[in-house]
This record gives C-alpha cells, sequence and structure tokens, in this order.
C-alpha cells in the first residue's frame, strides 16, 4: 500500500458541498461548519472541491479562500482534507494542486479537463504533468468520471501512472462492474482506491477498496463511518452491515428513480439537498444550476429514513 507524507487517504470522505449566501457569495463560515460537522461524526477526512462540490463553479481567488479555510478547519479538527484541483484547462489545475500542496492540503482530486473530450494519450500526459509540477509532499487523487470530459481511466493506462510517485490514490466513479473489478485487481496493491459512493464500498472492499466518497452518509455520518469500518474489517455478513447497506442503497436509488431530476444536471442540488439531512447549510448552487425541487428533496427526506433511525441507535 502506499505510504503517505501527510494524512493518509483512507475510509469515508464525505464530498463538503460548496456554502454559497443568498447572493451567491461564497460562505466560508458554512464550508467551516460543514468539516466540523464531519470532524464530530467522526469520519477521517473529507474532499473539498469535487464535482458535486462546484469545483467548476468558483473564481481562482474564491478557490484559493476555500482551500485556505478548508485546510485550516480540517486539521484544527484533526481530519484529513483532500482539495480538488480540476479546472478547465492544465495551466489552471496545475495552480490548483499547487495552491493546495502549499496550503498544506493532505490530498487533490485531479480529473482531466472537460468541455472537449480529450484523447487517453493527452488525458495521461496531463496526469503526468500535474504530477510533476508538484513538490512531492501532498498525494494525488486521481478522480474517474467518464461524464466530466469522455476519459476513462483503464487498468491498461495505470500501468503508466503507477509509475509516478505522488499519485497514490483514486475516486473511481465508473462503477460498471467489469471496469470496477479490472482496476480494482490491478491496482490495490499500490493505489488506494476509493469507490465513488458509499454503499458501492460493500462491493469493491471485498477485492481490496479501501476508502469510500461521502454522499448519503451525510444523512448518518456515524453509520456511514462505521458501515466503511466494518466491511474494510471483512465483516460484510453481519447483520448490521447488511442493513446500513440496504439503507445506504435505498437512499442512492432513490435520486435515480424516473420521477426525479437527472442526477448529471442537479448532482450540486442532491449533495445540498442530503448534506442538510445532516446539519449542513450550503445554500442553493450557483446559476445556471438550481436546488432541486421541492417534491425531490421529500422524496429525499423519505428515502434517508433508514439510514437516520440507524443513526439514532448510535
Amino acid at each position: 500500500m502506499p505510504e503517505f507524507t501527510r494524512r493518509p487517504l483512507e475510509g469515508l470522505f464525505p464530498l463538503v458541498p460548496l456554502s454559497l449566501d443568498g447572493d451567491e457569495e461564497i460562505d466560508l463560515h458554512g464550508i467551516r461548519h460543514s468539516i466540523r460537522l464531519l470532524a464530530a461524526g467522526g469520519v477521517p477526512g473529507c474532499i473539498v472541491f469535487g464535482s458535486m462540490g462546484q469545483m467548476t463553479n468558483v473564481s481562482e481567488l474564491e478557490f484559493n479562500a476555500v482551500c485556505d479555510a478548508a485546510v485550516e478547519a480540517a486539521h484544527e479538527a484533526g481530519i484529513a482534507v483532500v482539495v480538488g484541483s480540476t479546472a478547465a484547462y492544465q495551466r489552471e489545475a496545475v495552480r490548483r494542486a499547487r495552491y493546495a500542496e502549499q496550503a498544506g492540503a493532505d490530498g487533490s482530486m485531479l480529473a482531466a479537463p472537460y468541455a472537449l473530450p480529450l484523447t487517453p494519450a493527452w488525458a495521461m500526459d496531463f496526469f503526468v504533468e500535474v504530477a510533476e509540477s508538484l513538490d512531492g509532499e501532498m498525494a494525488l487523487m486521481l478522480y474517474n468520471y467518464g461524464p466530466l470530459n469522455g476519459i476513462n481511466i483503464t487498468a491498461e493506462m495505470w500501468e503508466r501512472l503507477l509509475e509516478i510517485d505522488n499519485i497514490k490514490a483514486i475516486k473511481e466513479s465508473n462503477m460498471a462492474l467489469p471496469h470496477m473489478d479490472q482496476v480494482l485487481l490491478t491496482i490495490t496493491d499500490r493505489v488506494n482506491v476509493f469507490s465513488g459512493n458509499d454503499p458501492a464500498f460493500f462491493h469493491s472492499s471485498m477485492l481490496g477498496a479501501v476508502g469510500a466518497t461521502g454522499i448519503f452518509s451525510w444523512a448518518g455520518l456515524k453509520t456511514g463511518n462505521r458501515f466503511i469500518e466494518e466491511c474494510r474489517k471483512g465483516n460484510h455478513d453481519d447483520p448490521w452491515v447488511r442493513q446500513a447497506f440496504r439503507a445506504l442503497q435505498g437512499l442512492s436509488a432513490s435520486i435515480r428513480r424516473p420521477n426525479m431530476p437527472s442526477m448529471l444536471s442537479h448532482e450540486h442540488g442532491y449533495l445540498n439537498a442530503i448534506s442538510t439531512l445532516g446539519g449542513a447549510n450550503p445554500g442553493a448552487p450557483r446559476k445556471p444550476y438550481r436546488p432541486i425541487p421541492d417534491n425531490a428533496v421529500a422524496e429525499v427526506r423519505q428515502a434517508a429514513a433508514a439510514l437516520q433511525a440507524l443513526e439514532a441507535q448510535l
């Protein structure tokens, strides 16, 4: 397994929503509040500026301010923080990654640039060049999310990526089993693999994944954290683990029903709505994105009831 100069990237890392006030201005207090909630829930780390956390929707100065506040809040609370550095073009991705490293982030999550599709060869060059631009103290977590940029990081691509020392983790959001299993069987002895969401860890942990990106656990942070840790111990047949998996998977399935807003178009809104169940105050996404409508919020709340019932028992 990889060694980390800073805090290790493993376990449940919930996504931190980008908190905005009513004028769409950054609410740094709201971001610090979310991170304190996560720490109180016992999670080992968090991720700022994932795609659900509006990484595409901030200026350079806003990115810097959020990065500084998140690093400070996370380290005061004793948890790791990953700051996403994905950007629309390579120079800004390098700038973000270097800023996060110098600010003291434990990791930076990096996807290939978006807007127009890249070729796999261009994406490979991009990952290598961003990694080599850093001092090497901060871990890079690659982010495989095809809808963002049309790129799928295959097991074959990893044969080159494994040569880069500071690439130490991946958030694997292509959860099609043939792809996911091939990646897990190829790299889990050398890279810390995070499942793209919390219930998906039930399967991926059986093949060596060590972490999960927290989305649905916001509705029950202690429950989600215990679920991840029990799966890491191999306790998949434990009745409580099975019950927690059903609760997490039920919430995940609820947002994909035909009557619900499209996940791709409303992912900011879904994270904001679910994190609110855990006490966060993210406000509305920046336009042109919108909150999910009230009827969808009600569906999410109803689907979260089983997870919240487990939380009340802890």
